[in-house]
């Protein structure tokens, strides 16, 4: 409990030019930093571009303050770099001059140009580095953005131990070619799933022709199952007890 004279020194400080000035600035700070953080949300959950000015009108009336979340013009224009940037400081702080394993692989966007994912492993982190598209996709311009990349990490060429790719002509020559003479410790160890993938269908067909080599008059594949259809996973289930002995 305080007294007359002690509440109302108090009172005059609470209420005083100084303390108000304060005061506002520290729930500005607290806005900014709420706001802020609204904004590395909205571009972490990777909502596309053309959806955020859709959205605009629900986080005005559900969320928070957000009314503050910008459109899409200035996210990518304003906030996007910043954000960038400290991602990358996070991902050169986990990765550099580590010994890590590394995994490319090329594919095509939307819009059919070549694009070309790299990520770095190294202990339990494993992360997307780096994003490049390429006008051509060979074993010279896979080797030189991989080369490129390691120098943007610090991670000098004698620290890499193990290249993941599938087992496309240009991934083998560029391991053969680029890499392995730079990096005579780098082991390649192509993706089994993608030579599972290039074999299963001389595979099958062999199966079949083995089943007519034993008397089967009309041999069946076996039922592949798919994630979403519980059925096939009995079909399967129901040839493999008929057809395969235990």
């Amino acid at each position: 409990m305080l007294l007359n004279g002690k509440k109302s020194t108090v009172d005059d400080h609470i209420h005083g030019p100084v303390h108000c000035t304060k005061k506002a600035a520290y729930e500005k700070k607290q806005r900014n930093g709420e706001i802020r953080q609204q904004r590395t949300i909205t571009l972490t959950i990777s909502i596309a571009d053309k959806k955020v000015n859709s959205l605009i009108p629900f986080f005005r009336k559900h969320v928070k303050q957000g009314g503050f979340i910008p459109q899409a013009p200035t996210l990518c224009q304003m906030y996007l770099p910043q954000i960038f940037e400290n991602h990358l400081t996070q991902l050169k702080l986990m990765f550099e001059s580590k010994p890590v394993a590394i995994t490319m692989d090329e594919t095509t966007d939307d819009c059919a140009r070549s694009v070309v994912n790299t990520l770095f492993h190294f202990r339990t982190n494993t992360k997307l580095v780096s994003v490049d598209f390429l006008i051509q996709v060979n074993n010279s311009t896979i080797g030189s953005t991989l080369l490129t990349i390691l120098t943007k990490y610090n991670i000098p060429f004698s620290l890499p131990r193990l290249f993941i790719s599938d087992s496309a002509a240009y991934m083998k020559k560029c391991f053969r070619e680029v890499l392995k003479p730079v990096m005579p410790q780098l082991i390649h160890a192509p993706c089994c799933a993608h030579i599972l993938n290039l074999i299963d269908p001389a595979r099958r067909g062999r199966y079949l022709i083995h089943l007519r080599n034993y008397g089967i008059s009309s041999p069946c594949k076996i039922p592949l199952p798919t994630s979403i259809r519980w059925n096939l996973w009995f079909k399967m289930v129901e040839y493999i007890k008929i057809h395969i002995p235990y």
